[in-house]
């Protein structure tokens, strides 16, 4: 274990065929043109010196990492803790068809509350938590990639926070570099290894100070 690794936190690219829908842990088709955002990820990956990624079992997220580790030849690990919340017997139907009462209720309340067969905002905190605990005592230069769902608490969890399911969610196809200890991943002058087309938000933990941000999408 080290005290100088960084973590580079990533969201899967866009997928197709859910607009209105409440999709959860269902698994969904990727949206054509995915391998970019992988081949961006992996960029950003060698860049820190990752040797470790971790994925949801999500195909989303899963066809994302495996082309991944293929090409940097990286221990891939696929985590359960990883996987978006479950909405249960929500999951496939238009979040039009799901009762108001149901969505205000969960809307109050949105750790206690557990849709009809799925799980509470609490259980998903608990395994994020767990994981990212894990993580920190590992020491290890690692990618994780996974959903808006677990990546809103991870958000805070990088800070000491226990993370808000409230808080927006990182775009689709985003990427964001967290430092411990001194700086690994510079952008002082221009370097081909950054993908211009990669949202990239990077910063170093200990200072919590903005390093460089690339605009763009996938």
């Amino acid at each position: 274990m080290t005290d100088r690794f960084a973590v580079v936190l990533a969201r899967h690219p866009a997928v197709m065929g859910v607009e209105g829908l409440c999709y959860g842990q269902r698994d969904v088709a990727l949206a054509e043109g995915w391998e970019r955002m992988a081949d961006g990820l992996r960029t950003v990956m060698q860049g820190v010196g990752c040797r470790i990624l971790f994925s949801s079992p999500a195909r989303r997220c899963r066809m994302v990492a495996e082309r991944v580790a293929q090409f940097m030849d990286l221990d891939l690990r696929v985590d359960s803790r990883l996987r978006e919340i479950s909405f249960g017997e929500w999951e496939g139907r238009p979040w039009n068809r799901i009762s108001r009462t149901a969505l205000d209720a969960w809307a109050a309340d949105v750790s206690g509350f557990t849709p009809p067969g799925g799980e509470s905002g609490g259980e998903l905190r608990g395994r994020v938590r767990q994981f990212w605990a894990e993580l920190q005592q590992g020491g290890q230069s690692c990618g994780v990639i996974t959903h808006g769902g677990p990546l809103r608490l991870l958000q805070g969890m990088v800070h000491g926070a226990p993370g808000s399911l409230l808080a927006p969610a990182p775009p689709l196809g985003s990427v964001r570099v967290i430092e411990h200890g001194h700086a690994l991943f510079t952008t002082g002058q221009p370097e081909p290894h950054i993908p211009s087309r990669l949202p990239l938000h990077q910063e170093r933990l200990r200072s919590g100070r903005p390093v460089a941000t690339v605009p763009g999408g996938t």
